[in-house]
């Protein structure tokens, strides 16, 4: 197998479409890394899942695992609350301005409704990914789109990979993976694949600023795409610094 680059930073996101956290090491099964994307916000009018498509203030906040296990939402406005407390809906629906619910993942088979932009569409089932549990961008992608709109802000955060990986080649390398098996840490990945965006990658988001033009170069310039999907076969840890290969 050829090496193909390094792990240069890992990403969770506990709850659907909030700001995750950086990683040292995560665990990787089959539903994805340990604790990512486990819970969502509901509007509980309707029962859709809400996402950052078309509600970008929910870029605001952010959830991240305590050393307990228990999930902590820091709220754009106001004091950090645990996930699991008797008022944390009260306080995401203050946030937003209209009833929601907080929800675990759906059973298996069942696939959950989520507001798109412009559209409400089905998620991966007995998940809250919109696609494949696990999502690779590489530098080398993101360096080629830096080319295409210089002014640009083509920060990984915008794209909420799970895995940015450091590669040497030029271009949009990742593309060329799918159907092969992605070996990093103790975990093997088979590339399933490639992740079209979406208008979540133009949002604002902490120093990063609203920008039209990052969509519109991606359909523009790669139809639509910018990294690739996984699903592990062989589960285990990844740790910041591995190496992948591709074979």
């Amino acid at each position: 197998m050829d090496v193909v680059g390094r792990v240069v930073e890992l990403w969770r996101y506990p709850v659907k479409s909030l700001l995750g956290e950086r990683l040292e090491e995560v665990t990787v099964t089959a539903a994805g890394f340990d604790g990512d994307r486990r819970f969502a916000i509901r509007n509980k009018a309707t029962g859709h899942v809400l996402s950052a498509k078309k509600f970008s203030t929910l870029l605001r906040g952010r959830a991240a695992i305590a050393n307990g296990g228990g999930v902590t939402v820091t709220p754009p406005e106001g004091p950090a609350f645990s996930l699991a407390g008797p008022d944390s809906a009260a306080a995401f629906s203050a946030w937003l301005g209209f009833d929601v619910e907080v929800v675990g993942v759906p059973a298996a088979g069942v696939r959950p409704e989520i507001e798109g932009d412009e559209r409400v569409f089905l998620g991966r089932a007995g998940a809250f990914f919109d696609s494949g549990p696990v999502h690779i961008v590489t530098t080398s992608t993101l360096a080629a789109l830096t080319t295409l709109h210089p002014y640009g802000r083509f920060d990984p955060r915008r794209f909420r990979p799970n895995i940015v990986l450091s590669t040497p080649e030029s271009g949009f390398v990742e593309e060329s993976w799918i159907g092969k098996s992605f070996l990093v840490g103790e975990v093997e990945l088979e590339i399933t694949k490639k992740c079209a965006r979406c208008v979540m990658t133009t949002h604002a988001q902490e120093d990063l600023p609203v920008d039209r033009d990052i969509l519109r170069t991606v359909n523009q310039q790669n139809d639509e795409i910018v990294g690739v999907y996984g699903v592990a076969r062989r589960d285990g840890r990844i740790w910041m610094g591995d190496e992948a290969r591709v074979g």
